[in-house]
């Protein structure tokens, strides 16, 4: 990437993105690192692969970044849930670099075919005029409101919310069953969950409550029963207890 100043750049941030991302505890800290990493450097590159030292002015530079940026991230996304492992944080954010690294790397030789003829943006280049800036801002926003109202549950009287109850199997590291309830009610709920093994006389049994887009996890194993022991899980609503409102049921091995 010798003497491309705005892809090396982007593979500076990009290696930094990523690692924050992967290694940050909090969450609001990890978007800071993750945003622009899903946001901006995938369609910078790409972009830059595209045209090569044709790059499109500021104005239709700002939106086509984040468009392909967001296309590159769903299209991973996909691909990746196709694949054995499924989609993770990790996989995700190494197929992100993989496509920066290689647009970069497309971007690098294009422009090299140049020989001397190509000049480096300097920074004065680099900078926006006031309508690309107004522009920009304005495309950020969207997607920044675009991506809180994804997270937000409104309440709709006339939508009807549901709850979901579900049972994993085991994973390597943990030989428990995971049976969850994930709530997309309108409101928050009190439940009751019956959790029965096969060979254990005494049921496990948790009251609590949950709100819009909240889920509650419980662990069961076969506590001593020899496999395969039966394992089934009935939710009831507490405002109809006498009433089985989900049930679901699996083998522990």
């Amino acid at each position: 990437m010798r003497g491309h100043r705005d892809l090396r750049l982007i593979l500076a941030l990009t290696a930094l993105c990523a690692v924050g991302s992967l290694i940050t505890p909090l969450g609001a800290v990890r978007a800071i690192f993750a945003v622009p990493l899903a946001l901006v450097l995938p369609g910078y590159a790409i972009v830059a692969a595209a045209f090569g030292v044709r790059l499109p002015a500021w104005p239709e530079r700002v939106p086509l970044t984040l468009g392909i940026s967001l296309a590159a991230a769903a299209l991973t996304s996909l691909v990746l849930n196709y694949l054995p492992g499924g989609i993770h944080g990790f996989s995700w954010t190494l197929l992100l670099v993989l496509i920066v690294l290689l647009a970069c790397r497309s971007a690098a030789r294009r422009r090299g075919r140049l020989r001397g003829r190509y000049q480096p943006p300097s920074l004065r280049s680099l900078k926006p005029t006031p309508i690309a800036a107004a522009l920009g801002i304005a495309t950020l926003a969207m997607v920044v409101a675009a991506l809180i109202l994804a997270q937000v549950t409104f309440d709709n009287g006339d939508a009807a919310g549901f709850t979901q109850l579900w049972i994993a199997p085991p994973k390597p590291t943990d030989a428990s069953t995971r049976i969850g309830v994930t709530s997309e009610q309108q409101g928050t709920r009190a439940y009751r969950l019956v959790i029965e093994v096969e060979g254990q006389a005494k049921p496990v049994v948790e009251n609590f409550e949950l709100k819009p887009s909240h889920t509650r996890v419980v662990k069961v194993d076969s506590g001593g029963t020899p496999p395969p022991a039966g394992v089934e899980a009935k939710l009831f609503l507490r405002s109809r207890p006498d009433k089985v409102y989900r049930r679901v049921s699996t083998q522990l091995r």
